[in-house]
């Protein structure tokens, strides 16, 4: 007797998302110009210091754990320690599950965590730029360089804190599950990170599916301006990659896939985002290097 398949495991960011605003309810605003909320603290950690470590660890293939202290207060003004646990690392990963509170514990991948810190991240990106300073991630930062942004918005015919957001967030692994991110802006970036072609043919389609999935379909007018903006020397042999990028949008039938998950971002208004980011001390020296 045949065993029973198991349903395949669907993540939702959304879902995690409210669980992490449980326990960390500064999640969605930043009320404060001169403090900073315990969720940019957490998003600044994550992206610019374990980042790094994750990938040392990788390198060394030895398990990596990091554990953070969220502090709230309550309506009656006492404070909440919460407990976040994330796997930077291991060799041997467990099977993929909804994160889910336990007793004020949550327990993340290092994926997980990169998207939460991602999404709350592109909350500072306007206030950044009204200061003339543009931040971006260590993933970002590697495939397009800063000071060429504000002409590569301009080539967009878009506002430079859109065009900043998109990139950050197309850049993170699994992009597709943020608002803000673009399948033209991956698939650039893909070019520029995957240099194995057959590889490369491979992830290239599996990012166009799941992009569409979630209802962002693939721009080629845009991608053959994104692959322009590339850091670096100019991307060799550009004109195969759009040919092989035209190829596999042609290729793609979403008729024997799945149904797209739950995406609430596609019937909901954008939200008018509240924030007073304040970048200052160590931290914020080492991210303008």
């Amino acid at each position: 007797m045949s065993e029973i398949a198991k349903p395949k495991f669907i993540f939702d960011f959304q879902k995690l998302m409210k669980t992490f605003t449980e326990i960390c309810p500064d999640f969605c605003d930043e009320p404060s110009y001169a403090n900073a909320t315990m969720s940019r603290r957490f998003a600044e950690q994550v992206i610019f210091e374990y980042s790094r470590e994750a990938k040392e660890a990788k390198a060394k293939n030895i398990d990596e754990v990091r554990k953070m202290t969220l502090v709230s207060k309550c309506a009656q003004e006492y404070s909440i320690k919460n407990k976040v646990t994330i796997l930077l690392y291991t060799k041997n990963p467990p099977p993929p599950t909804q994160p889910s509170l336990l007793h004020g514990h949550l327990e993340l991948t290092f994926k997980q965590a990169s998207l939460l810190a991602v999404a709350k991240y592109c909350q500072l990106v306007p206030y950044l730029v009204a200061r003339n300073e543009i931040v971006l991630t260590p993933l970002a930062g590697a495939i397009f360089a800063k000071e060429d942004l504000p002409e590569f918005a301009r080539a967009l015919r878009e506002p430079l804190p859109d065009l900043v957001m998109a990139i950050i967030s197309s850049c993170q692994t699994d992009g597709y599950y943020l608002q803000h991110s673009r399948c033209d802006i991956a698939l650039a970036a893909l070019i520029k990170t995957v240099n194995d072609l057959k590889m490369r043919a491979s992830i290239v389609k599996k990012t166009i599916k799941m992009y569409k999935l979630y209802g962002k379909d693939f721009d080629m007018a845009r991608f053959e301006i994104c692959i322009k903006f590339l850091k670096s020397e100019k991307v060799k042999g550009s004109n195969y990659d759009i040919e092989q990028i035209f190829s596999s949008v042609m290729s793609i039938d979403l008729k024997n896939n799945v149904q797209p998950p739950p995406n609430p971002l596609r019937s909901t208004e954008k939200r008018k985002i509240k924030c007073a980011a304040n970048f200052s001390g160590k931290t914020d020296q080492n991210r303008k290097k």
